[in-house]
């Protein structure tokens, strides 16, 4: 292992690092003409990973960069959390959610009531982890090893805390 290049972090580790991801968040880091921003979480995984693996360009996600090392990165915490609890805590998956609400207003236009139509957002405002909990059974296999990147991250999360 040491031998190695570059370490590409192993995304099966990250429990919600998925383009299927709909969850964002509101960033007060990284500010758009003043206002913070509201952040793809999927992008902000992506970006702390290049961040940590040292492939982040220089010049791009300066404001994402600065946040991480300032420790104040949210998503950064968020991942930390997800990381050790080995779960998605912060996901809402848009693919069965579109499904869904395609579903509500094809009923919708059949009953022919405009109000029945669902919109996305209140489906994501609806959709607070609402699917059966998954039987414990790879309990073992998420308390793998935790390789440097997870080191790393867990070690930015209780650096600011001492």
């Amino acid at each position: 292992m040491v031998g190695s290049m570059s370490t590409r972090t192993d995304l099966s580790k990250i429990p919600s690092i998925s383009g299927n991801n709909g969850y964002s968040l509101r960033c007060p880091e990284v500010k758009i003409n003043g206002h913070e921003t509201h952040c793809s979480y999927t992008v902000c995984q992506h970006t702390i990973l290049a961040y940590k693996e040292k492939r982040l360009p220089a010049t791009s996600f300066l404001s994402c960069a600065a946040a991480i090392a300032a420790g104040k990165c949210q998503a950064l915490k968020m991942m930390v959390e997800e990381i050790r609890k080995g779960e998605q805590l912060y996901f809402i998956d848009m693919a069965a959610l579109i499904k869904e609400v395609e579903e509500q207003n094809d009923h919708a236009r059949t009953l022919t009531r405009k109000r029945n139509t669902m919109t996305i957002n209140s489906m994501v405002q609806r959709t607070k982890k609402t699917e059966p909990a998954k039987p414990e059974t790879t309990s073992t296999d998420s308390l793998a090893p935790v390789t440097d990147v997870y080191a790393a991250l867990i070690e930015e999360a209780t650096k600011e805390n001492t």
